[in-house]
């Protein structure tokens, strides 16, 4: 195969073809995350992806199973770094929250003030024109913020329940820590610097200050996002839709029918981020044979349409490096003062674990505290479906870079036994 047909190959995507899910046991594991740069690897399933180099070139990226949270890739990801627009993610997941409570609709109407509407004709930034004193729905808005990534849409969006930039920011520092992330810098719910915000800025912060969060913190954001709103996908998966009678088109190029749209998973998200100190950014979501995961890419080297590049770049690593199985793993558990001395703890639902050739997974049991006696054996009573322990994958690393854990719970009830039965277990124990 000459060079010109393998470039094509790799350019459309087809290199993802060759990877297939399996369905695997639990002797199976851990595939050791990538410390950064330049990796390489010969892959059985795929004679034209051999020697592949898998460079992602951008300041920090990471790639997670979007269910479980297990890295795939990591560079750099716990460096704080500026995210633009991806600001965004956090904005309409506070406006999701806020419709979920009932304080909003999709449908509430929300006024054009003069500020936004000439922020939004403001070319050097990304925008649709809004019109003053006129109303658009909070879906309009987030349409024009997630598609577009309209800056003036976003900040007319904040307002919907009377906040001001202050009032909002705090509400995006209690979303984000929600989904695990405490030490975020967030100025504003647009992804601009201080100054550019005009009078929306916040008061005595630098003028250029801008919103700064880790790799690994927008994957956590990505994450509960699609876990607690996965409705927003619908949205963002649009490649156009029209507000106030305009066509407003997606920035998002690796869409499916976009130019940089990989032939073999398909993306549905999430969003880009530009600005002089951050470059280019991109943090995507895909189905990859039926296995979602989120890519973060934070300052593509050479700007631009490099974060779609690099993007591919980390799902071309995973099909040709990994191999996921998809599975329910269950244990047995001890359950010494119950009814029934031992049960069954499984996972709530199929999970998705990546390993890579030749090793094996090993899970270990551990029963949380609450649950546990002073033994740390599962203690009765304990209801069908309640979390009480959690399985411990050696090889594998979580979101929070510790070893890679999943929930588990008891496939049934089981009753706490009565006094006599107990008594008479300890003197059988001890005879």
């Amino acid at each position: 195969m000459n060079k010109q047909v393998k470039r094509w190959l790799y350019r459309t995507g087809v290199f993802l073809a060759s990877l297939t899910m399996t369905a695997g046991s639990l002797t199976a594991v851990p595939a050791a995350v990538h410390a950064d740069t330049t990796t390489s690897s010969t892959s059985s399933s795929s004679s034209t992806n051999s020697t592949t180099d898998y460079t992602v070139n951008a300041k920090a990226a990471i790639a997670i199973d979007a269910t479980t949270g297990q890295v795939l890739y990591a560079k750099n990801a716990n460096t704080k770094l500026a995210i633009a627009s991806i600001s965004k993610i956090i904005t309409v997941g506070v406006i999701e929250q806020e419709i979920k409570a009932g304080k909003l609709s999709w449908n509430t109407k929300v006024k054009v003030t003069k500020e936004e509407a000439k922020l939004s004709e403001n070319t050097e930034y990304s925008n649709i024109t809004l019109t003053a004193g006129k109303s658009y729905t909070v879906k309009e808005l987030t349409e024009a913020a997630m598609i577009k990534s309209a800056d003036a849409a976003a900040i007319t969006l904040s307002r919907a329940t009377g906040d001001s930039t202050t009032s909002f920011v705090k509400k995006m520092q209690a979303f984000v820590k929600k989904a695990g992330v405490t030490d975020a810098k967030l100025y504003n719910q647009v992804g601009l610097t201080n100054s550019q915000m005009g009078s929306y800025g916040l008061k005595g912060v630098a003028k250029n200050a801008e919103n700064e969060m880790t790799a690994t913190d927008v994957a956590k954001i990505a994450q509960y996002l699609i876990k607690n709103y996965p409705s927003l996908l619908n949205i963002t998966k649009l490649t156009s839709t029209t507000i106030d009678g305009t066509t407003v088109t997606t920035i998002n190029k690796m869409l499916p029918g976009q130019s940089d749209a990989p032939t073999q998973v398909k993306i549905d998200g999430l969003k880009t981020g530009t600005s002089d100190k951050a470059g280019a950014c991109f943090v995507s979501t895909g189905t990859y044979q039926g296995h979602r995961i989120i890519t973060v890419v934070l300052h593509a080297t050479g700007g631009g349409d490099e974060r779609f590049t690099q993007t591919a770049n980390l799902y071309r690593l995973i099909a040709n490096e990994y191999t996921a199985y998809t599975v329910q793993p269950s244990v047995a558990a001890a359950v010494p003062n119950g009814k029934v001395t031992t049960t069954t703890l499984t996972t709530q639902g199929k999970i998705t674990l990546w390993k890579k050739d030749g090793t094996l997974l090993s899970p270990s049991l551990a029963i949380n505290s609450k649950a546990a006696d002073k033994n740390g054996k599962l203690t009765a009573p304990v209801k069908k479906g309640q979390v009480v322990g959690e399985l411990t994958y050696a090889g594998l690393t979580g979101l929070d870079g510790n070893k890679l854990t999943v929930d588990v719970v008891p496939t049934t009830n089981v009753d706490k036994a009565n006094v006599f039965v107990r008594m008479g277990r300890w003197v059988k124990s001890h005879i």
